[in-house]
């Protein structure tokens, strides 16, 4: 089992991080997350914990930044050759 750990003495901190975490592991197709299990705090801090799995035949994710500029693709990168003997 794989699991993801939200861990925090800072709740607020905590919560809105889970706040952004969720909707991405939502979002992602090449995982699949389990409902989040909240654990139990003394301190009032944040314990929250998520299975998480590998979706069935992904084979690769991209991710963008929503507003950031498009990068160009790379150009392919050639060996050099050896230099001849002659």
């Amino acid at each position: 089992m794989v699991q993801i750990r939200v861990m925090t003495d800072d709740r607020e901190r905590g919560e809105r991080v889970v706040e952004i975490l969720l909707p991405l592991l939502e979002a992602c197709t090449a995982l699949q997350a389990g409902e989040p299990t909240r654990l139990t705090h003394r301190g009032g801090g944040l314990r929250l914990v998520l299975d998480v799995q590998p979706a069935e035949g992904v084979t690769g994710v991209r991710v963008e930044r929503e507003g950031a500029p498009a990068r160009p693709p790379r150009a392919p990168r050639r060996r050099a050759l050896p230099r001849g003997g002659g």
